[in-house]
């Protein structure tokens, strides 16, 4: 499964939803109970798009969004999604070894316990080198899907990021010492440092 769990570095945006995302999936031998969320993902710039992603027992089935108010809408630029995979110079590694292309699609139980505790729209804006930011625009739920706009920011430098994703900090000590900052419903922006703090300490 190693080969799968990243794509290959430069792969176009379509290709990686309509292909290779779901021959990921069937690759994993995952088998999808039924309660796998909808996830949205809208990527702006050029060669975005947006995709439905949901996991069945067929397999990951990928659509044009409808109606249906999805669990998860993810929003970023192409840029910053590349980012991800691909590294980024000016900015930290930004998805930790343990995880994959496939925890897009919050397949883990663990994470769809977290995801029933938590509604609402954030952003996360990292800040790296020569002032390059990185941003996350994401929503859970049908108050956050509906949401005009993020009720939360949570802003953070690549230190912090880094200390948090390798487990040396927790969430809350760059919460309390000021180089983690929080605007807006600071409820919702807690729920969320306990989902990333979860997702980022997990092992493979």
């Amino acid at each position: 499964m190693s080969e799968w769990n990243r794509p290959p570095a430069g792969i176009e945006v379509a290709e990686f939803f309509e292909r290779w995302l779901p021959q990921a999936y069937a690759a994993s031998g995952k088998q999808a109970d039924g309660t796998a969320p909808l996830v949205r993902a809208s990527l702006s710039g050029p060669s975005g798009g947006a995709w439905d992603l949901q996991a069945d027992e067929e397999g990951l089935q990928v659509e044009a969004p409808s109606r249906n108010l999805p669990d998860v809408w993810i929003r970023q630029s192409v840029q910053d999604f590349r980012a991800a995979f691909d590294g980024d110079p000016l900015l930290p590694p930004l998805i930790p070894p343990g995880l994959g292309a496939l925890d897009l699609l919050f397949l883990d139980p663990r994470d769809q316990d977290l995801l029933k505790q938590v509604q609402g729209r954030a952003l996360v804006e990292l800040t790296g080198n020569k002032a390059r930011r990185w941003s996350f625009d994401v929503a859970f739920g049908a108050s956050g899907a509906t949401a005009g706009r993020p009720r939360t920011t949570i802003r953070l430098d690549g230190p912090t990021f880094e200390g948090i994703q390798n487990g040396s900090l927790s969430p809350m000590q760059p919460l309390l010492d000021g180089r983690l900052k929080l605007e807006g419903d600071r409820a919702l922006a807690m729920q969320l440092l306990i989902l990333l703090g979860s997702r980022l300490n997990r092992g493979g």
